[in-house]
């Protein structure tokens, strides 16, 4: 099987195996994961509306599930934690602000590791 956008081919893994599939399903498609970020890349240029990404582990970059970057933490402060949570601690939470790859600023609150919803800045 083969991406439907750049035409390489998929990975197979083994019955059995743990982790990521390689590709994502895009409109009853199948792309891999570099098509896929490409595609989130685009989407980050509508500041229309919130954006959902990943605050990486170390929390100094913005990415797709699959790791592509969308952008740099240029802040990051703690923060309180206004509500019970089983993803976040009050250690953890942080307020942050983000310089995506196109240039433009986003704001958004979480912890390192998780999915955080950024909204535009400006």
């Amino acid at each position: 099987m083969k991406c439907a956008e750049c035409k390489t081919p998929l990975p197979v893994y083994p019955v059995g195996h743990v982790g990521g599939t390689g590709y994502t399903a895009w409109q009853g498609k199948k792309i891999c994961y570099s098509c896929s970020d490409k595609r989130e890349a685009e989407y980050m240029k509508d500041r229309s509306r919130p954006y959902v990404a990943y605050l990486s582990r170390d929390g100094k970059t913005i990415t797709t599930w699959p790791g592509g970057k969308l952008g740099d933490v240029v802040t990051s402060t703690p923060c309180r934690l206004t509500r019970p949570s089983l993803t976040h601690s009050a250690e953890s939470y942080r307020s942050i602000r983000v310089r995506d790859i196109h240039g433009k600023e986003w704001s958004g609150r979480g912890s390192s590791g998780i999915c955080i919803r950024l909204h535009p800045v400006g």
